[in-house]
């Protein structure tokens, strides 16, 4: 997947989260997860499935401007 930001849902809350390239531990399962969700609305989250992607990877605004 592209880093960058999308609007996903996660437990019930649509957002804009910011997806990074890593990898990290789910303290859960052990398993190896490649994958970070940066929430505007709670912690960080890995990219185990708990996150729908709803739209994205979103254009930034300030790419349109010009200069």
């Amino acid at each position: 997947m592209k880093e960058g930001y999308y609007w996903i849902q996660h437990n019930g809350v649509v957002q804009v989260a910011f997806y990074s390239e890593g990898v990290t531990e789910d303290l859960e399962t052990g398993n190896v997860i490649h994958g970070i969700w940066h929430l505007t609305i709670g912690d960080d989250i890995c990219n185990n499935g708990e996150a729908e992607i709803l739209e994205g990877p979103l254009k930034s605004p300030v790419q349109n401007k010009l200069w």
